[in-house]
């Protein structure tokens, strides 16, 4: 996979959008000392190299009443990236990972009540072939959200 050099205007930027996708550009600008212009160049930039690939909302869905799930997949040889494609499609997985160790997949998921997590555990998973087996745990409490958040070599302040 290809990586993108980032310069400490970008990184500026990025830390700035993570905060708040929806600050303006002349805003951004003053506060990264560049022009407003340079600024939308930037970003347009980001978005064409896919470093930025959607500006989004976070919700704090426990106070929605929905039930937080990890998913640890244990799958079979060679199937990894099929049945991750295949996760992928359920609307209510909103992070997934193919890695290394004891799970090849982890998934995140929200459900509107441990009904609807009991039936997508007994019946969607249990048609998915290839997957050997796999563990849920139900999260208890939210500690940290910050969706995709950079690691800026320094904080913007």
């Amino acid at each position: 996979m290809e990586t993108i050099d980032l310069d400490p205007t970008d990184e500026e930027i990025l830390a700035l959008l993570n905060e708040n996708a929806r600050t303006p550009d002349e805003e951004l600008a003053e506060q990264v000392g560049v022009s407003p212009a340079e600024v939308s160049e930037r970003i347009e930039r980001l978005q064409e190299e896919g470093v930025i690939t959607r500006f989004t909302t976070m919700f704090d869905t426990s106070k929605l009443g929905y039930v937080s799930v990890a998913f640890g997949f244990s799958v079979e040889p060679g199937k990894a990236d099929e049945i991750a494609n295949l996760l992928s499609q359920y609307d209510n997985i909103y992070k997934l990972w193919i890695l290394s160790g004891r799970h090849n997949i982890i998934a995140h998921a929200n459900f509107r009540d441990i009904t609807e997590f009991q039936e997508f555990s007994s019946e969607t998973l249990h048609d998915i072939d290839g997957i050997a087996n796999y563990e849920t745990s139900i999260a208890t409490k939210s500690v940290l959200n910050d969706g995709s958040a950079l690691p800026v070599s320094e904080s913007v302040e």
